[in-house]
């Protein structure tokens, strides 16, 4: 006998899949979409309106990562001594050729947005203070077939 919780979470299931299907079937595949990505500049802007490079610490800016949708995660490739640190990505989203990804690192929110044409904004933003990234991406199956 089905009670009619079984019946609603059937009935979630059903409209779960029936979504994951059109949304494979639109083409909106995020599998070997893969980015290549190049950090050309960056700026921090602080609560109290102070504008300047952002506070890495004792830490090298990076300047390349690679954004994974299928693994969400955008992994650093330099320099050296930052090669392999890894940001989860809870979302990735592609509206209108333009990819979206977002997540959160050290209560820290990340968002990664990329145009068509391979341009890149990167914001970080934390309790008092905004980082704006901007840079380069290139779709990794792109750079490897050239």
């Amino acid at each position: 006998m089905m009670t009619r919780s079984t019946r609603s979470l059937n009935h979630s299931l059903t409209l779960g899949l029936i979504a994951v299907t059109a949304t494979l079937a639109a083409g909106n595949v995020w599998a070997g979409d893969t980015w290549l990505c190049s950090v050309t500049s960056a700026v921090a802007v602080d609560e109290d309106g102070t504008v300047g490079p952002p506070d890495l610490g004792d830490k090298e800016r990076p300047t390349f990562f690679r954004l994974d949708p299928t693994k969400k995660q955008l992994t650093l490739l330099a320099p050296e001594s930052r090669r392999g640190e890894v940001t989860k990505l809870e979302t990735v989203h592609q509206s209108e050729g333009v990819s979206v990804f977002s997540g959160l690192e050290n209560n820290r929110g990340v968002t990664v947005i990329i145009t068509p044409e391979g341009r890149l904004t990167l914001s970080i933003i934390a309790d008092g203070v905004v980082w704006s990234v901007f840079g380069h991406a290139l779709p990794e199956a792109e750079a490897e077939a050239k």
